[in-house]
């Protein structure tokens, strides 16, 4: 039971900083987010992916179509996924593209923040996220 609440606090936390517009590695640590729109636009369901944070903002999840992990580095907002490795498959063209372009958003650098329940990261293309349960 107790460790049903420990989800919950973060989320409380994340919601409670996000006034400031700072997002703390400690506020990101053991949380989980699911994709929920691009551009503004509802995602298909065909183009689900996830992103977590676990200790030392170590960053792993699903892209669409391969799992990915990393190291992740925060500065002044910015999410940078270092040492980007991935599985290697295929799953068409349009679903490969999209996976490259979020990929690369992580490897590349990309501004973060916290709105309300969501983790928006805003770079070329804006990636929004919700808690996943």
């Amino acid at each position: 039971m107790k460790l049903a609440a420990i989800p919950m606090l973060i989320i409380g936390l994340c919601i409670g900083c996000s006034s400031t517009g700072t997002v703390t590695s400690e506020q990101l640590k053991y949380t989980k987010w699911q994709l929920s729109r691009v551009d503004g636009l509802a995602i298909p369901a065909s183009y689900s992916a996830s992103l977590s944070f676990i200790e030392a903002l170590q960053v792993n999840g699903f892209a669409g179509c391969n799992k990915f992990f990393g190291e992740g580095q925060l500065d002044d907002n910015h999410l940078t996924v270092n040492k980007l490795g991935m599985t290697r498959k295929s799953c068409g063209d349009k679903l490969d593209e999209f996976e490259q372009q979020f990929l690369n958003a992580l490897k590349q650098g990309v501004p973060l923040q916290i709105q309300g329940q969501q983790l928006v990261l805003n770079g070329e293309q804006t990636f929004a996220f919700i808690p996943a349960s």
